[in-house]
């Protein structure tokens, strides 16, 4: 016979309220928080990412009850229990293997929280199909391609958590749109882990992102990993020069032009004029001669 007693304690340190449980042995004392409080229906979500493997389920309390609340969990199908276990990096998550595939048979998962001052429990009851979710496809990739302004290659792989991606097949749906609109342009893909981007404006960086479902059941994943891309832009040619200056020649600076009319210039003493001054002294002794 299970009993339990409430005691006060008051202390320096705190106020707390201490229950004490008699299960046929000697009494024990469990102090805890005024603010304890029995746990309420847990909320249970179960999903299948490893179709047809398995799926796993997972539970969380919607208010905190203050003190330690432990977790147990029933799955059945078909009229009988299924094996549960563990998950050794969450612990408020289990995972149970598919007994069969393609059954219409409902399963039903029951997770009851414990503590020490109570119990509550949350049953769900699904059918496989309506449960099974890929994870988002990983690795995705978006590459310019050489040559078209208006092109991107987007390539993808699988999510490595499916396990038979030859027997259960995925289809994939795209989502892009460059990043001065607000408006998604869409595209569903049947098997295919690739597809050219065409319409893409030129010059303007895109943001790019793949979903993943079953092609005959479940529901689409969640987005991948955003990645971003910009369509090919041609190089700017480099600037040539077409004249070559010698820097070496010294430069002169040409007169600033006055602004009075200009002067009559000198007439030009060439070699004829030199010849003629030199000879004239000599032409002069000899007119006399010529007047004779």
């Amino acid at each position: 016979m299970q009993q339990i007693l409430a005691c006060y304690s008051v202390t320096s340190v705190c106020v707390c309220v201490c229950v004490c449980v008699c299960v046929g042995c000697p009494l024990m004392s469990l102090c805890v928080p005024l603010s304890a409080a029995p746990p309420r229906e847990p909320m249970v979500t179960c999903r299948s990412n490893a179709y047809p493997k398995g799926f796993y389920c997972s539970w969380h309390q919607q208010h905190p009850t203050y003190v330690p609340t432990s977790f147990e969990v029933d799955v059945q199908h078909n009229q009988r229990s299924l094996e549960v276990q563990k998950d050794p990096d969450h612990k408020n998550r289990c995972h149970v293997r598919f007994p069969e595939v393609f059954s219409t048979t409902p399963y039903k998962v029951n997770v009851t929280a414990v503590n020490a001052l109570g119990r509550a429990s949350t049953t769900v009851s699904f059918e496989e199909s309506t449960i099974v979710k890929p994870d988002p496809p990983e690795r995705v990739t978006a590459t310019p391609i050489r040559f078209n302004a208006r092109r991107l290659e987007v390539s993808w792989q699988s999510p490595s958590t499916w396990p038979d991606i030859d027997n259960f097949p995925l289809k994939y749906f795209l989502r892009y749109r460059p990043l001065i609109r607000e408006q998604w342009q869409h595209v569903e893909l049947s098997d295919s882990t690739s597809h050219t981007i065409t319409d893409a404006y030129a010059g303007k960086e895109y943001i790019i992102q793949v979903a993943a479902k079953d092609t005959e059941i479940g529901t689409w994943s969640d987005w991948s990993v955003a990645v971003h891309a910009t369509p090919w832009i041609e190089d700017p040619l480099p600037i040539t020069s077409t004249t070559e200056v010698d820097f070496s020649t010294e430069t002169k600076t040409s007169p600033i032009p006055s602004s009075n009319a200009p002067q009559k210039a000198d007439p030009p003493v060439g070699r004829a004029a030199r010849v003629l001054t030199f000879f004239s002294p000599l032409l002069l002794g000899m007119l006399p001669l010529f007047m004779w």
